[in-house]
């Protein structure tokens, strides 16, 4: 079993890690990455959903010397035995485990952390299991899908003590820093007003459902969301745009523009004085 990690170095090595997979694996072409490092010195990591996102953090992790990743998991098996395929090869053994259910891959004594890339409306009950399970986490963006589960899912973080980061790669893009720095120095001037645009989600009409795919464990994809029957435009990339299962490109690409917002006012901890929105309907 690898040797437990302070928080602070977990942490740092972890950030390094997810940075990495945002730059599509570029990590393992840079100068520390190529130094070994003992077994007993390596975070070991579980990944719990493993499709778009999941299999980019993955990638990234898999070429940074100071990590060890034992298992995967996802309800669909195409992904997961992608993953499991890309774990094996990269390590040149068959040790890594894939599971269906999230609670196998917690249960497992030897990963010392885990990497959260479901569909958000799961994020917040596999967080929570996993601090209660010992593990420290990174978990995608947004962090909930409601502001109950996100105080629910603080409290567990600070009652088990666990270290925790939330996948909001653009905190750490040096671009968005930069533009920050110039508002908070005061070199643009007085700041008054901040706007944060949005694209809109996709529309389209009625369509019939596809078959579901072969190796898809539907139920528990649905998870804590209503039961509702089989739609291929549930599944995948498309679950962004259903109230059950996420919060459209509000929560999509607005937990990265409204939260550089809020970091370029120096609002982190106070929130912003006054919020407006506003949009338009398809037609």
């Amino acid at each position: 079993m690898a040797r437990k990690m302070t928080r602070r170095e977990f942490f740092n090595r972890t950030a390094q890690g997810a940075a990495a997979a945002t730059l599509g694996g570029l990590l393992p072409t840079e100068g520390y990455a190529q130094k070994r490092v003992s077994p007993n010195d390596k975070i070991t990591l579980g990944f719990i959903g493993v499709g778009s996102m999941g299999s980019g953090h993955l990638s990234g992790f898999l070429g940074h010397p100071q990590v060890r990743v034992l298992a995967v998991c996802d309800v669909y098996a195409v992904h997961r035995e992608r993953a499991k395929k890309s774990v094996n090869d990269r390590y040149g053994n068959s040790d890594c485990t894939a599971h269906n259910d999230f609670r196998e891959l917690l249960d497992r004594k030897d990963v010392d952390a885990v990497v959260i890339a479901t569909p958000d409306h799961w994020h917040a009950l596999i967080a929570i299991a996993a601090c209660e399970a010992g593990k420290d986490v990174y978990c995608e963006k947004p962090l909930t899908l409601t502001i109950g589960e996100g105080r629910a899912l603080v409290n567990a973080v600070r009652r088990y003590g666990r270290v925790f980061q939330v996948g909001s790669q653009q905190r750490s893009e040096g671009n968005f820093r930069f533009a920050c720095e110039l508002v908070r120095s005061g070199k643009i001037g007085k700041l008054h007003t901040v706007r944060t645009g949005l694209p809109h989600g996709p529309t389209c009409g009625w369509e019939k459902p596809k078959p579901m795919p072969a190796g898809l464990d539907w139920n528990l994809y649905l998870g804590p969301a209503p039961f509702v029957p089989w739609h291929h435009r549930r599944f995948l990339w498309d679950f962004r745009w259903f109230w059950d299962y996420s919060g459209g490109m509000m929560t999509d690409w607005g937990a990265h523009h409204n939260d550089i917002a809020q970091w370029g006012m120096g609002a982190d901890l106070s929130g912003p004085i006054t919020v407006e929105g506003k949009g338009v309907p398809p037609a």
